[in-house]
């Protein structure tokens, strides 16, 4: 299985926005073939900050979800909400 780590920081009073947008988002991506899990939290003491594990069943499902049309209108819609490049990291799951 195949695991994303991201951290995304919003700018300054576009958390709000950023999590609309991911509610919006999720739905839609736990039904995809090949997505076991798509968690998105928000940092308790640092509310403009996001971490978003993902996990799919190989890098076929994770090139699907990065395809489909909702996830780039959803990577559109957040780009200018964001203070800086997100930080991805991809990974292979052990065991």
């Amino acid at each position: 299985m195949l695991c994303v780590a991201a951290k995304l920081k919003a700018v300054e009073g576009k958390g709000d926005e950023i999590e609309r947008e991911f509610k919006k988002l999720v739905p839609t991506v736990l039904k995809e073939p090949g997505t076991v899990s798509y968690v998105v939290h928000r940092k308790v003491d640092a509310p403009n900050e996001f971490f978003v594990y993902e996990k799919y069943k190989d890098r076929d499902a994770l090139k699907f979800h990065m395809s489909t049309e909702y996830f780039k209108n959803f990577s559109k819609s957040i780009m200018p909400l964001l203070d800086g490049p997100a930080d991805i990291g991809l990974y292979q799951e052990l065991a």
